[in-house]
């Protein structure tokens, strides 16, 4: 089973790497930059992957990775991945996300002409912000609402979805997509809000800085789960009889930023003053997203397992271990 990791160098891509080397998986991996910028693999688990340099905004490039590599199985991750970067850089994301997923399969079409075997099936890498407004308050969102983005970002990834499933319609490119909610784990850049706040208190708790906390909108409530349950799901999706459609990855329950930063504060042992800066605060932001993860439960079998709380707090022991 050959397997092939679009942006692999990611903080999802890397724990998806991981889980992949555990099952035994022939895995190449696909970053933009060679080696990767950042990373939380061993340096065993590096040596066991075949590292490729790609960027998806290039379709030449990815057809001579296809062809190179020619997968069984595509975990299309390379994209843009912070609400904040798409916000400020607004057809850069379009041009990644959706532009990138158009350059893939059409690199799969291209491959396809000389290898007509060629038939690997696809996860696009989808996310729960997709969704926006569409939900009721206080009700879970489903696979069967329609897709009604507030945000860039959200989108962006709303876009790469109708890529992906017009793909398979058209030209019978067997994809899925995983809108993945907010994946939380230790790896993730500060663009993200829980090691943005573990970053912060690491540096008081040592003494480097003020003891001022400042913050965005805290009364957000959002659905996190562990990115290795979530890197899960998508192995296993990968790996389900038929695949078609969209598919939540996602906790089912919904936490407030602050609860998440009363966590971070307990685990530092500080008491800092907590200061709003109006500049982390999204006009357009919803202030609830809480996914439904039945349509991947019945055909899977997963659930989250992992305690938020506690992959919470990892977080910040491993913000420490690298300062």
């Amino acid at each position: 089973m050959r397997v092939l990791v679009t942006g692999a160098d990611g903080f999802v891509g890397q724990h998806l790497v991981a889980g992949l080397l555990e099952e035994g998986r022939q895995v190449a991996a696909a970053s933009l930059t060679l080696p990767p910028s950042r990373t939380i693999l061993s340096p065993s688990q590096m040596a066991a992957v075949d590292w490729k340099a790609a960027d998806v905004r290039e379709q030449d490039a990815l057809f001579r990775l296809l062809a190179a590599v020619q997968p069984d199985r595509i975990y299309h991750l390379a994209g843009f991945a912070s609400g904040d970067r798409a916000r400020y850089h607004a057809a850069k994301a379009m041009e990644v996300n959706a532009g990138g997923t158009v350059n893939l399969c059409e690199a799969i079409l291209s491959v396809r002409e000389d290898f007509p075997e060629f038939d690997p099936r696809v996860l696009v890498m989808g996310a729960g912000d997709a969704y926006g407004n569409a939900g009721v308050e206080g009700e879970p969102l489903t696979e069967d609402l329609s897709l009604r983005p507030m945000t860039t970002y959200g989108m962006s990834k709303a876009a790469q979805e109708i890529v992906a499933h017009t793909y398979r319609r058209a030209h019978d490119i067997d994809t899925a997509v995983a809108r993945g909610f907010n994946l939380v784990g230790p790896g993730q850049e500060t663009a993200f809000v829980v090691p943005d706040f573990c970053e912060q208190a690491a540096a008081i708790a040592a003494g480097e800085a003020e003891p001022v906390l400042r913050v965005g909108n805290l009364d957000a409530v959002r659905d996190f789960t562990d990115v290795r349950d979530g890197a899960e799901a998508f192995r296993l999706l990968m790996e389900a009889e038929t695949a078609e459609g969209a598919y939540n990855v996602c906790s089912g329950v919904g936490r407030s930023v602050r609860t998440l930063l009363e966590w971070i504060l307990d685990e530092a042992g500080i008491d800092p003053e907590v200061r709003v800066d109006e500049e982390l605060h999204r006009g357009e932001e919803v202030g609830s997203i809480v996914g439904d993860a039945s349509r991947l439960r019945e055909l899977t079998g997963w659930q989250a397992r992992r305690d938020v709380e506690e992959s919470v707090r990892e977080v910040y022991r491993w913000t420490v271990s690298r300062e």
